[in-house]
């Protein structure tokens, strides 16, 4: 169902449907404990919720060790892993060891690093939903996540996100036009980009931005009337 967020009674729709024909869910859950709300938003691990479900894992993204080349993928089902196991064993047998020891040393302070970085992700969050949906809502929608640190941005003004960016990037601030995410950048996306709110320093690139649209609405709004 198109734009419908993930949630429990969903998952346990595409669970029936998989189930009814066997079919194997490998489910990416890099942001997983980084909901911002986890005890209305959280759902189960598919590798818990499915028999034949599979979770992926990295350490990129909740404890923010994207140098730490390390993941993992859990399933309940032991003959799946077993085969996982023998198709990726030349790739996975001889782990950097100084990876292994970072990711072990990472996750023994999990909890300390997830508060910490759930509590900046919150605190960005709530400016950057001020600039969206009250100071600028005139240029500006989405669609308010509840999980993670990036956002789909709709801009509505006279430019495209490519275009929009490519302005943006001559004041020094970066943004992901559409085209980053599809080779048909058709009219109905042209105007979405991404933006990261998981930096303590998001802060200061919502201030420039905001400097940015104050020095140029006034000329959208003349575009947009002619």
């Amino acid at each position: 169902r198109k734009h419908e967020r993930m949630s429990a009674d969903l998952q346990q729709e595409i669970i029936d449907i998989c189930r009814q024909h066997d079919i194997v869910i490998l489910c990416d859950e890099v942001y997983r404990l980084l909901e911002h709300d986890p005890a209305n938003t959280r759902i189960p691990a598919i590798a818990n919720a499915y028999e034949k479900g599979i979770s992926a894992v990295t350490m990129s993204k909740p404890w923010g060790g994207c140098g730490i080349t390390i993941g993992w993928l859990a399933c309940s089902d032991l003959g799946m892993v077993q085969r996982l196991v023998d198709v990726q064993y030349f790739g996975t047998s001889c782990v950097s060891r100084a990876s292994e020891i970072q990711a072990r040393m990472v996750l023994g302070a999990s909890d300390k690093i997830l508060e910490e970085r759930l509590s900046i992700i919150r605190q960005n969050k709530e400016l950057l939903q001020d600039f969206i949906e009250n100071k600028y809502s005139d240029w500006f929608s989405w669609n308010r996540p509840n999980a993670g640190a990036i956002a789909f941005v709709k801009f509505k003004g006279p430019w495209t996100s490519e275009q929009l960016g490519q302005h943006l990037a001559q004041a020094g601030i970066s943004i992901k036009p559409a085209y980053c995410f599809t080779d048909n950048v058709t009219p109905q996306v042209e105007n979405y980009f991404r933006v990261g709110f998981g930096e303590r320093r998001m802060p200061l690139a919502l201030e420039a931005l905001a400097a940015f649209v104050e020095d140029h609405k006034g000329s959208w709004k003349a575009a947009m009337v002619m």
